[in-house]
């Protein structure tokens, strides 16, 4: 099954980034609850806390999506989930995770939600061709590379990052660009290069999450400040990219997938639908791009 074909619109820039409006032929019709609105319990694992496991159980009733790179906060430490998910109503399942606060272990054993997502920088690192026995040790520096740019978390908390970037930078949400109606998508472009292009399964699941990565990526325009060229991403980069992520064909059963088109490392997952699986998140990333480096 290939991706439906995409569209790409026209780009709004804000600094070195540049979002281009994704939409996809055909309808989007998947049934799933996602974002902060999800009725998802979170727990350390009942056998005792692992870094790289967190216990998840669906209330909702209708099948949840949890997607890669979505905080995880409290508990023993800060986690990111590691790769996209669906739960069925009911459903519990130890899911993978990356933890991003390296200095606190301990406290509660619940985690909360709010359907926040983790900067780009540290995305990045979630997304790469191979993932190895390093990677959380890599997850780690680029979390580092927040301190002391407008708090020093003594726990090394990204979400601590989060916090203060948003209320010292004067993050002024009305200059973001508004989704547009039918909208399923996005190519984000950084420092004038196509970093990555993110597809939902419907523009209500788009929507659930718009917010929550722009938000985060204002961290990402921060920490670039003085590093990277504040220009436009070119409108043929977005489309290259769309190119790419459009010769990926979907496994035939509804699950996850992880896959190299070229250059370009796209994974996600898909849902069963009327029709037969049905995409419901993707995200494509440009290897090439420096942000992709360590």
């Amino acid at each position: 099954m290939k991706i439906s074909t995409l569209h790409i619109g026209a780009g709004s820039r804000l600094g070195p980034l540049t979002l281009f409006p994704v939409w996809a032929e055909g309808r989007g019709t998947i049934g799933l609850a996602t974002g902060a609105a999800a009725n998802l319990e979170v727990t350390e694992l009942a056998s005792g806390p692992e870094v790289s496991k967190l216990t998840v159980t669906n209330r909702d009733t209708k099948p949840v999506l949890l997607l890669e790179g979505e905080l995880l906060e409290g508990g023993h430490q800060h986690r990111v989930c590691a790769r996209d998910v669906i739960l069925a109503p009911g459903e519990s399942r130890d899911v993978d995770t990356y933890c991003v606060e390296q200095g606190r272990w301990g406290g509660a054993s619940v985690h909360g939600r709010s359907g926040r997502r983790a900067p780009l920088n540290v995305r990045a690192e979630l997304n790469r061709s191979v993932r190895d026995h390093g990677t959380q040790s890599r997850v780690w520096e680029r979390v580092t590379r927040f301190q002391g740019m407008h708090t020093t978390s003594a726990s090394g908390s990204l979400v601590e990052h989060l916090d203060a970037g948003t209320r010292h930078a004067s993050l002024d949400l009305t200059k973001l660009p508004s989704p547009i109606d039918g909208q399923r998508g996005v190519v984000v472009g950084f420092g004038g290069k196509a970093l990555m292009l993110e597809l939902f399964g419907s523009h209500k699941l788009f929507l659930q999450h718009y917010r929550s990565m722009v938000e985060a990526a204002w961290l990402d325009i921060q920490l670039s400040a003085g590093h990277e060229p504040s220009v436009r991403t070119p409108a043929q980069a977005a489309r290259d990219l769309a190119v790419r992520v459009m010769e990926l064909s979907l496994p035939p059963l509804p699950h996850g997938f992880a896959q190299n088109v070229g250059p370009v490392a796209v994974s996600g997952i898909s849902a069963p639908a009327k029709t037969g699986p049905a995409l419901a998140h993707l995200s494509g990333w440009d290897t090439r791009h420096p942000m992709m480096a360590i």
